[in-house]
């Protein structure tokens, strides 16, 4: 069975899958490790390992309690409230690529583990699969339109604004660019398949709908997975790590 297209199965979207993000997660590993390296103050047989990392940054983070913790979490990491003081449209842009694309990374995931409940019929429930993916249909858009608008509003500032048009490197424009290519893909494949959230049939075209969902998986996972750990767009990840250490720095 195709999954895709190309003649790729099910198997072996599986097994790229699984490949990917275990090369993600060892360049986690990697980078943990390596700010390991310049961390002091603990046993000798922890040092330049991963896990004198981890226990640095326990250390650090937890340093005034669990409450400057918690409220560094939801005020600086979860609501942007930094951003948000230096720019409103810069936090609903932020606010808005952050949440659509964590919300659509975390739905994929539990997608792809209803594909497999479906494909191998895992106790008897591949109808209770199928119908549980009926209903992510929905959500799937309005979170996709959310990080659609997000993106949107980051590619216009940087085209019409001078001032951030100066300051974007390539860094920012790959990162971005990539973002906006993504959702784009992503929704074309679900226009093509016919009977989309605001658009319904007015672009349905199955046959291509495989071609752009391999489109959008390849570009998802080659800059998020593949790309991110091993670049400098692991700041993405080691900035909230940062602010959390530093207990949001006030």
């Amino acid at each position: 069975m195709a999954f895709y297209t190309l003649g790729l199965t099910f198997w072996i979207v599986i097994a790229l899958t699984v490949v990917v993000l275990g090369f993600w997660i060892y360049g986690l590993y990697f980078n943990f490790k390596k700010w390991g390296m310049g961390s002091t103050g603990y046993q000798d047989e922890l040092r330049n390992s991963f896990w004198l990392f981890i226990a640095t940054w326990i250390h650090q983070a937890f340093k005034d309690g669990v409450w400057v913790f918690v409220k560094t979490l939801v005020l600086d990491v979860l609501l942007l409230r930094r951003t948000l003081r230096r720019s409103p449209v810069r936090w609903v842009m932020h606010m808005t690529i952050f949440y659509g694309f964590l919300i659509l990374a975390a739905m994929s995931g539990f997608a792809l583990f209803m594909d497999i409940i479906e494909h191998f019929n895992v106790l008897g429930l591949a109808h209770q699969a199928e119908m549980v993916k009926d209903w992510m249909a929905l959500p799937f858009d309005i979170f996709g339109y959310l990080l659609l608008f997000g993106a949107t509003v980051g590619v216009a500032r940087r085209i019409f604004l001078r001032e951030v048009r100066s300051r974007t490197s390539a860094y920012d424009v790959v990162l971005l660019g990539g973002v906006f290519l993504i959702t784009i893909t992503g929704f074309y494949a679900e226009w093509l398949r016919g009977n989309a959230f605001l658009v319904g049939d007015a672009f349905a075209y199955p046959v291509y709908a495989p071609h752009f969902s391999l489109l959008h998986t390849i570009l998802a996972l080659a800059l998020f997975v593949a790309i991110l750990p091993y670049s400098k767009y692991m700041h993405i990840i080691a900035a909230p790590l940062t602010i959390l250490a530093n207990r949001g720095g006030e």
